[in-house]
């Protein structure tokens, strides 16, 4: 028994380290790009990037729905119906594909050249960068469908497995960045279309080894199709006012201010990225289980895989947002060096804390959709999201700056929210009130609670590395004890438990 004890806590320590080793190196690849880019053409990256993706909000038409049918099919075991919904799904991705190209390289190219404020002199580079990221934007629409499988079977070793992949891929960008002559822009967009186009045929690879329905007919079966466009119909309008909002507002700094505050925005979405990726892989793989229990009438593990996997969510995040929250200021200097784009530092702050009312809603969003009330949840979220814009616009329209524009952009979600909650309940009858006290207010408070010793060490110290080490381990310490104490259900504890027993008793010490 001692002996297991003294493995798993040293399975636990590694698990941790090649976490942090991850985390580590996303990081630093960031600031080394940041580096050989500059500000400005890292803005100009981050502004071309997002305008992409501003039209691959026709790929929603059929996202959503591609992972529920062929989940819903796998559950029932009906393969011929399984390979009829890939099929269909592939060719109207592809088709949709090619739309996006058309969009892009004329509306899209002509609002490039002509309304977005780009340096004169980086304009040539800017539209390399947008080119290469139209190859990558077609290649990742018709790449759905391989994802959706891959989501349906539950495969989730295989997300491991690439990122792994991504940061050796990000090593070897970075080594070829340093010593490749010439643009450091266009050569960074190139690599990464490489990365892009060798992580989608690996993928592809093991959905046609390991799933039979991914051997595509050429061939549109009617039914399945209406099925599935009944059914994302309504959720294509909540995605497309996502994205929307999200490069909107990219565009909207851009026009009041410049590439340098679009490079700031940009380091604070990569910190957003890098949580979500901390923190999201029981979220992703929680919505297939959800969509089962929920066709088999199992009202009490739907409930309680809601209220488990947002609290384990939620202490995930409370580890990385109490040390963050305090020593922002070291991090962003430890991570960037002195070339730190103006407002990197509050915005990255105010990403962390608004996290919290993403993470809170991520699988209420999941739960509504698995039990098909997705009409219902994108005519009253829709309104909630088209306040983002216009808020926006007018916090910067009266000079308010855009910190005060950050925290604005807050507030849509959390109506959002709010107006999940009350859906959820009216529905199918979840306790939304005992969720919302009990896990988002009652973790609010108890991370607020965490931050209370850290900072009384933090002021008894001067600015420096010892500080960071110190506040940062006193902050692990004072978050897990609060929370496991006083957040965490018996059944959290032990799902934590058994996760770390299942993934570390392979290793071998």
């Amino acid at each position: 028994m001692e002996s297991n004890n003294k493995r798993i806590i040293k399975n636990t320590l590694y698990l941790y380290i090649r976490m942090a080793v991850i985390m580590a190196l996303s990081f630093i690849t960031t600031r080394i790009v940041l580096d050989k880019l500059g500000a400005s053409d890292y803005g100009v990256y981050t502004l071309v990037g997002g305008f992409v993706s501003l039209f691959t909000v026709l790929n929603s038409i059929l996202n959503s729905s591609t992972t529920r049918f062929l989940a819903l099919y796998l559950g029932k075991g009906d393969v011929q119906n399984l390979r009829k919904v890939f099929s269909t799904a592939f060719i109207l991705h592809l088709f949709i594909a090619i739309i996006v190209i058309i969009c892009l390289e004329t509306f899209g190219l002509w609002f490039l050249n002509s309304h977005l404020n780009i340096d004169i002199n980086r304009i040539s580079a800017a539209n390399w960068v947008f080119h290469f990221a139209v190859i990558s934007t077609f290649l990742s629409i018709t790449q759905t469908p391989y994802t959706a499988t891959v989501t349906a079977h539950e495969h989730f070793n295989i997300y491991a497995i690439m990122s792994i992949f991504d940061v050796v891929a990000k090593i070897l960008i970075l080594y070829l960045l340093i010593t490749i002559p010439g643009d450091k822009l266009i050569i960074y967009a190139t690599l990464l279309l490489c990365v892009s186009i060798c992580n989608i045929t690996l993928y592809r690879i093991y959905c046609i080894k390991h799933f039979s329905e991914t051997k595509i007919i050429f061939q549109i079966d009617r039914k399945i199709f209406k099925e599935m466009l009944r059914f994302s119909g309504w959720g294509t309008f909540g995605h497309v006012i996502t994205v929307i909002n999200s490069q909107g507002t990219n565009i909207l700094f851009n026009l009041f201010f410049n590439t340098i505050m679009n490079a700031a925005r940009g380091l604070a979405q990569t910190v957003s990225y890098t949580i979500a990726q901390f923190v999201g892989g029981f979220l992703t793989a929680a919505q297939p289980q959800l969509i089962k229990y929920y066709g088999q009438g199992d009202t009490e593990h739907f409930n309680k895989l809601i209220f488990n996997i947002t609290q384990y969510t939620l202490f995930l995040l409370a580890l990385i947002a109490v040390p963050v929250i305090l020593e922002i200021d070291y991090v962003i200097y430890l991570w960037l060096g002195k070339n730190i784009p103006h407002y990197t530092i509050p915005f990255v702050k105010i990403t962390v804390i608004c996290s919290i009312i993403y993470r809170s809603n991520t699988m209420i969003d999941y739960g509504i959709s698995a039990a098909g009330h997705v009409k219902l949840l994108n005519t009253l979220s829709i309104p909630n999201y088209l306040l983002t814009i216009p808020l926006i616009w007018g916090t910067l329209y009266l000079n308010l700056g855009p910190i005060t524009a950050y925290w604005i952009s807050s507030i849509p979600p959390l109506l959002a929210f709010l107006t999940n909650l009350w859906i959820i309940n009216h529905t199918i009858g979840f306790p939304s009130k005992q969720y919302f006290i009990h896990i988002f207010l009652k973790n609010i408070l108890l991370i607020a609670i965490s931050l209370i010793i850290p900072w009384l060490i933090q002021q008894t110290m001067s600015p420096s590395f010892i500080r960071f080490t110190v506040v940062c381990c006193i902050s692990l310490l004072s978050t897990t004890t609060v929370l496991w104490f006083f957040a965490l259900n018996k059944e959290v504890k032990n799902m934590i438990l058994q996760k770390i027993k299942d993934k570390l008793s392979k290793i071998k010490i």
